[in-house]
């Protein structure tokens, strides 16, 4: 039989106004008790007795469980009499425990796969007891659980805690499997007992080994006013249960080096760890969001001898504790501690090896889909290497190359972003705020748009010409339709064979032909899309673009208007993309900067660009069958006057 204890014996104190003289487990939350919700939950996942723990008001409740009789289920009331704490009063009623047994807070509202906490109870046979652990945005003021690789618990820290020490943002949440046997020490206790405080340290220090469960689903106490407002708009809104993890998850994946800190060449140590600007507001801002944060990055530094895995690990306490302090958290962190080549001094041998979870392999990502039932489609990577942005394509990831770090300029793997921001904050807001807006938009241009026609965005530099593209991209495969993206970028010239036009930068013929193959395709066929690197200016290698015959084909780029020829066997589009010129100034200028130019530089390189594309581009903005001019926000627009650009040079 599934048992479970709720301990409902709190008298609410700080709830008083909003009780209105019931006991603390009947608060209404949304037109329905707290026990209630509850009760229907564990009922649900397939529990047939309930042991409810009462005291304050303990008639009240006795009342309202035999009004709703038991809910169908064997359900007794046990009043505690004199309390005796959380721990304390659970021990006292040993002989009616089951060999396993939950333990539920009655001041907690949840919605949680009980499922799978129990599996993975029932799966470590040798624990006590399995915690349930989650991250929260405030673990300064929180009991904080650590535990090593095994999920054994090795540490209880509560409140207050040593500045000067890092913690692992895993809060007790509260809720508890427990095998009886280990609290056959504490029969016949009569003292007052907390779990938290009192019972896990003292069975940590018997030697009975304890687990964590870590799980970012939905767990919150109602103990005051503030709180309980909260869950109830989070029950309002769907949030409660659209977190367990029965229902697939979104998922944004953080690169770590580059993209949430300050790049360090092979960062070994706590010390050298700092948070990039605004990398905690924007962690934040996905925290209150639909989707689960996973941080999955590289560490060869373990192997190659540089850093143990405790370093790492304190490393990454030291980021959760900086993200803590500015309300974020992040749900998992995943990382390789492999390396592919030998020869550094001190490497562990052990770890020189090929691996399916360093990026580009998706072994990371993978992980995260079975422990957190991730839905890929729908999920992004944010990174700042080519390696996130090939493991984001192996995966089926969206992709969001930030222009911090390696800015994907490492050149190591064949890959192109499906969009790029200047950094952290602007990739998430652009997630949150404007993909849905640009996919909107992108679905009323493409009811003209048949299989098999071929799309051609023209326009100046940085005006966001790729941004649509992979928004038209997007909103096409939503419609079933196919579709391919070849920007023109990739056919750009080495810096010591341009002309000092802007057509005379491009191979031109090399394009040209290429739109000939698509125009007359008649078959599916593999043409190479030439990879350009932006730092060194020239191609670094191909990928590989299967083109069917009903695939739309969208040409991106300043010079993708000239490049139109009437058509053979497809429709063309002419589109030319229109962008507030300040902002594209800037745009222009960020990326300048990214190439090491020096502001004046950068605006003498832009003054020289106005005059040369002036012309060309007017006369390709005349044949255009639409201007368009989305609804961009400043998400991808540069970095602020304020803002920090961090670049490490491959």
């Amino acid at each position: 039989m599934k048992q479970a204890v709720i301990l409902a014996g709190g008298k609410g104190t700080r709830l008083a106004q909003r009780l209105l003289g019931l006991p603390k487990p009947l608060i209404d939350v949304g037109g329905k008790s707290l026990l209630e919700r509850q009760i229907e939950h564990l009922k649900q996942y397939g529990f047939e007795q309930i042991l409810i723990l009462v005291n304050h008001g303990a008639d009240q409740i006795i009342t309202f469980c035999n009004d709703k009789q038991n809910f169908g289920i064997a359900i007794e009331c046990i009043d505690d009499g004199q309390p005796l704490g959380t721990a304390g009063s659970t021990i006292q009623i040993l002989p009616k425990l089951a060999e396993n047994f939950l333990v539920v807070y009655g001041d907690t509202m949840f919605d949680i796969d009980l499922d799978r906490f129990a599996t993975f109870h029932a799966q470590n046979t040798g624990s006590g007891a399995t915690l349930f652990l989650h991250p929260n945005d405030h673990p300064h003021d929180s009991d904080l659980v650590q535990m090593d690789e095994q999920n054994q618990i090795t540490g209880f820290y509560p409140y207050p805690h040593n500045p000067n020490q890092y913690l692992s943002n895993l809060v007790n949440a509260g809720m508890y499997f427990f095998r009886k046997t280990a609290l056959l020490d504490w029969q016949g206790n009569t003292a007052p007992l907390d779990f938290g405080k009192d019972l896990f340290p003292a069975l940590i220090a018997k030697g009975v080994l304890l687990r964590g469960y870590n799980s970012p689903e939905y767990i919150k106490d109602c103990g005051t006013p503030k709180r309980l407002n909260k869950v109830c708009a989070d029950l309002e809104s769907g949030k409660i249960a659209a977190s367990n993890l029965r229902y697939q998850q979104k998922i944004v994946f953080l690169d770590r080096d580059g993209t949430i800190n300050v790049p360090v060449d092979q960062l070994a140590h706590a010390e050298q760890f700092q948070l990039l600007p605004g990398a905690a507001g924007a962690i934040g801002a996905l925290n209150i969001s639909s989707y689960r944060t996973v941080v999955a990055t590289n560490q060869p530094v373990i192997a190659r001898g540089e850093c143990t895995p405790e370093d790492v690990d304190l490393v990454h306490r030291k980021m959760e504790t900086l993200l803590g302090q500015e309300g974020a958290y992040v749900d998992r962190i995943y990382y390789c501690p492999h390396h592919p080549d030998r020869g550094f001094p001190g490497e562990v041998l052990s770890l020189k090896k090929m691996c399916d979870c360093r990026k580009p392999a998706i072994g990371m990502l993978k992980t995260a889909q079975q422990e957190l039932n991730a839905n890929l489609s729908e999920s992004w990577m944010i990174g700042d290497s080519t390696a996130d942005l090939l493991a984001a394509q192996r995966a089926g990831v969206r992709s969001i190359l930030v222009e911090t770090g390696n800015a994907g300029l490492d050149g190591k793997y064949p890959a192109l972003p499906d969009f790029i921001a200047p950094n952290l904050p602007m990739a998430v807001h652009f997630i949150l705020h404007d993909y849905q807006a640009m996919l909107s938009y992108c679905q009323t241009l493409i009811s003209q748009i048949k299989p098999g026609d071929l799309i051609f965005l023209g326009g100046l530099a940085r005006s966001g010409k790729s941004t649509l593209a992979s928004c038209l991209k997007a909103a096409l495969r939503e419609n079933n339709i196919g579709a391919v993206i070849f920007s023109a970028d990739g056919w750009l010239k080495p810096v010591d064979q341009r002309g000092n036009t802007v057509l005379e930068r491009y191979d031109v013929p090399a394009l040209s032909k290429l739109i000939e193959q698509i125009t007359e395709r008649k078959q599916e066929m593999t043409l190479e899309q030439p990879i350009y690197n932006k730092l060194k200016q020239q191609a670094h290698g191909f990928i590989q673009s299967a083109v069917k015959p009903a695939d739309v084909v969208i040409v991106d780029g300043t010079i993708a208007l000239y490049l139109t020829q009437e058509p053979t066997t497809a429709k063309m589009h002419r589109w030319f993309v229109q962008f507030d010129e300040s902002l594209r100034r800037s745009r222009v200028l960020a990326q300048y900067a990214l190439r090491g130019k020096s502001l004046q530089e950068a605006g003498a390189i832009y003054e020289s660009r106005q005059q040369d594309e002036d012309l060309l581009l007017e006369a390709t903005k005349k044949q255009a069958s639409l201007i368009l001019d989305p609804p961009f926000c400043i998400s991808l627009s540069p970095l602020t006057s304020d803002s920090t650009l961090s670049i490490v040079a491959p």
